[in-house]
C-alpha cells in the first residue's frame, strides 16, 4: 500500500464521534445465564445498527475497569444477586436499570468517547484495536530519522480513539521529552497522497507565536507520526491540576480538581486563543478543532494553539455531535466551529466544570458581564437561529470592555500560501463541512418525523379525546344505561363531523390522510330521545392544530404512506 493512500481506498472509516443509541430489546436464557439483547445504532448519515449479547457480569467487568482509571466513574448497576438470579421479575427490574445506565454512558462526551465504552458497546470496531500495539512499527518508521528515539508507549492521554501516543527523545538534547503520536486518518480525509505531503508540508512551514507547529514524518497505512513539545501541558491540563501523560479519563472525569485561574492569567489566554485564531481564519487555514484541550500552556503567560493538522487529515472534531445539534444555520464553516469552541473554553474558565451539552443558558453571578454577554451570543438557546459571530467580531467587543488591546503582527507572522495550497485548503474546508451538514439535515429530520408521531399517537390528540372536549351534548329526556352506551358509541363516529356543521360522515380529517386515520363504521340509528343536541359554534376544526400540521407537510401522501408502515 502506497504512503498516505487515499481514504476511498482504504477501509471504510468509522466516524468515532457519532453518538450510540443502546435499547435493551429482550432476555434470551443461554447456558444457565440470563443475556441481555441490546441493540445498538450508531447515529450519523446512514445509520448502521447491530446486536450484542451481554450478561450483568459483563457491566460488572466494564465497572471495574473503568474504576481503575477514576474511582468517580459510578454506572449506576443494580446490585448482585445471588438466589434467585432467574426470577422473571428481578429480571425486568434488572434490565430497567441497566438500561439507564446505557443510556448515560452514550449521553456523556468523555465516556462516549473512552475506548473501554466504545469497544464493549461495538466489539468488532475497537476489540481488536485495543489489543494492538504500535511499538515496532512506529519504531521502524523512526529508524531512518537520526533526529528522534522511540522511547516508550503511552496509554490513551486524549480523547481520540484511533491516536496512539509515544514519549521520544530528541538526540541532541536527551533531557527534553517529546509526545509523539501516531495518528490514523480519519473519514473527512480529501487529499491524495502527493497533495496531502505537499499541504502538510506547508502547514510545517508556519512560523507563528500563538500556533505549535508539530515535526510531521511520512507514514505508510494511511497514517501519520507527528512530534509535539510536551512543556507543561494542555490548558485542561492546567485547569484540572494534571500531568499530561495520564489516562484521558483519570484526568477530567473528577470536576473537583478543578480550579481557578488568576483574573490576569485568564484574560491573558483569551486574548492570545482569539488572536491565534484571528491568524488561522485571516489566512484561511482550516481548523475547527479548537477546545481547552488543544491550548498548549507554554508557561503561565503563554499558550500555543495546536492540533493545526487535524482537518488535513480528515479528522473528526471533539464537538462534532454538538455542532450538528446546532443546525445549519448556526454552523456553517470551520471558523464558526472554532468560535463555538472558544464559547466552551470560556466557558469552562469561568464555571470551574466542562459543559457537557451543546447549550447553556445560565452563568455564574460571579463572572463579568463582558465574558457572560459573549458567552449567550455563542451558548446561549436563544441564539441558536442567529449567525455565529467571527473573531474579529468578538475582538472588538473585548476591546470595547477594555479586556483586549490591539496587537499588531509582526511582518513574520504573516503566512505566505502557495496557489495549489490555497486550493486543498478550501477543499479540506467543504469536505469536512459536508458530512456534517449531512448530519444536520438528517437530524432536523428526525425531529420533525418526532413531532408528527407526537401528533398522531398523542393521547390528547387522538379523535376521541378532540370530541370529548369540542362537543357539548343535551340529552332531552333521561335515557337508560343501554342509550347511555348508545350515546358514547354515537359520540366517537360524531368525530367525522365536516367543519361546515355537516352529519355526513367522512372518510379523514383532511385531505388524503384516510391511510394514516381510519374511520370507524357508522352505527346504528339511534332513538329519537338519544340524539345530541350539538352546539354549531364547537365543530370548528382545531385551527392551530390544522396549521402545524400543515407546516411539517403532513398531508404529502408519500410521508402518510412511510408513516403509516412505521
Amino acid at each position: 500500500m502506497s504512503m498516505f493512500e487515499n481514504s476511498s481506498n482504504l477501509k471504510n472509516k468509522v466516524d468515532d464521534t457519532h453518538p450510540l443509541k443502546c435499547t435493551i430489546l429482550n432476555t434470551r436464557n443461554t447456558n444457565g445465564y440470563t443475556e441481555y439483547v441490546i441493540e445498538v445504532t450508531r447515529i450519523g448519515a446512514e445509520n448502521c445498527t447491530w446486536k450484542i449479547f451481554k450478561r450483568y457480569s459483563d457491566f460488572v467487568k466494564l465497572q471495574n475497569m473503568l474504576h481503575k482509571l477514576s474511582s468517580k466513574i459510578n454506572l449506576d448497576l443494580p446490585p448482585k444477586k445471588y438466589i434467585g438470579n432467574m426470577d422473571r421479575k428481578l429480571i425486568m427490574q434488572r434490565q430497567n436499570t441497566l438500561q439507564s445506565s446505557l443510556n448515560n454512558m452514550v449521553e456523556n462526551i468523555l465516556l462516549a468517547n473512552s475506548l473501554l465504552v466504545r469497544s464493549f458497546l461495538d466489539p468488532e470496531s475497537y476489540s481488536e484495536y485495543c489489543k494492538e500495539s504500535l511499538f515496532q512499527k512506529v519504531g521502524m518508521v523512526l529508524r531512518g530519522n537520526r533526529e528522534f528515539e522511540l522511547s516508550k508507549e503511552l496509554p490513551n492521554i486524549g480523547w481520540r480513539l484511533r491516536r496512539k501516543s509515544f514519549l521520544s527523545k530528541w538526540k541532541k538534547d536527551p533531557k527534553q521529552e517529546l509526545l509523539l503520536s501516531w495518528t490514523e486518518c480519519g473519514p473527512d480525509l480529501s487529499l491524495k497522497s502527493l497533495d496531502l505531503v505537499t499541504v502538510l508540508k506547508s502547514i510545517s512551514s508556519i512560523r507563528h507565536p500563538l500556533i505549535d507547529v508539530p515535526v510531521i514524518l511520512p507514514s505508510p497505512e494511511g497514517y501519520t507520526l507527528s512530534i509535539h513539545n510536551i512543556q507543561v501541558g494542555s490548558l485542561r491540563d492546567l485547569l484540572y491540576q494534571t500531568t499530561p501523560l495520564q489516562p484521558f479519563l483519570k484526568k477530567y472525569w473528577d470536576t473537583s480538581s478543578h480550579v481557578y485561574l488568576p483574573d490576569q492569567t485568564m484574560v491573558s489566554f483569551i486574548k492570545q486563543i482569539l488572536y491565534g485564531l484571528k491568524f488561522l481564519h485571516d489566512n484561511h487555514i482550516p481548523y475547527g478543532h479548537l477546545h481547552s484541550g488543544n491550548v498548549l500552556v507554554c508557561d503561565i503567560e503563554n499558550i500555543k494553539l495546536t492540533g493545526i493538522e487535524n482537518s488535513t487529515l480528515g479528522l473528526p472534531p471533539f464537538f462534532r455531535s454538538f455542532l450538528v445539534q446546532l443546525g445549519k444555520k448556526r454552523i456553517q464553516s470551520l471558523n464558526d466551529a472554532d468560535i463555538y469552541g472558544f464559547g466552551h473554553i470560556l466557558y469552562e474558565l469561568t464555571e470551574n466544570e466542562p459543559l457537557l451539552r451543546p447549550y447553556c443558558e445560565h452563568f455564574s453571578q460571579k463572572t463579568s458581564l463582558t465574558l457572560i454577554k459573549q458567552m449567550k451570543t455563542i451558548l446561549a438557546p436563544s441564539s441558536s437561529k442567529l449567525l455565529m459571530p467571527n473573531v474579529n467580531t468578538i475582538l472588538t467587543n473585548f476591546k470595547h470592555a477594555r479586556m483586549v488591546e490591539d496587537q499588531k503582527d509582526p511582518s513574520y507572522f504573516k503566512y505566505k500560501i502557495p496557489a495549489l495550497v490555497k486550493e486543498h485548503f478550501i477543499l479540506i474546508a467543504e469536505k469536512c463541512m459536508a458530512r456534517i451538514f449531512e448530519d444536520q439535515k438528517r437530524n432536523a429530520l428526525e425531529k420533525r418525523h418526532k413531532k408528527i408521531y407526537k401528533i398522531i399517537h398523542d393521547s390528547e390528540n387522538c379523535p376521541e379525546v378532540i370530541q370529548s372536549k369540542s362537543f357539548e351534548f343535551h340529552t332531552i329526556k333521561n335515557s337508560s344505561s343501554l342509550d347511555n352506551s348508545n350515546r358514547s358509541h354515537s359520540s366517537s363516529s360524531n368525530s367525522t363531523l365536516t367543519s361546515n356543521g355537516s352529519d355526513t360522515p367522512t372518510n379523514s380529517i383532511v385531505g388524503n390522510s384516510s391511510s394514516l386515520i381510519a374511520t370507524p363504521p357508522p352505527p346504528p340509528p339511534l332513538p329519537p330521545s338519544t340524539i345530541p343536541v350539538i352546539s354549531p359554534h364547537l365543530i370548528q376544526p382545531d385551527n392551530q392544530r390544522m396549521a402545524l400540521l400543515s407546516s411539517i407537510n403532513l398531508f404529502d401522501p408519500n410521508k402518510l404512506k412511510k408513516i403509516a408502515k412505521q
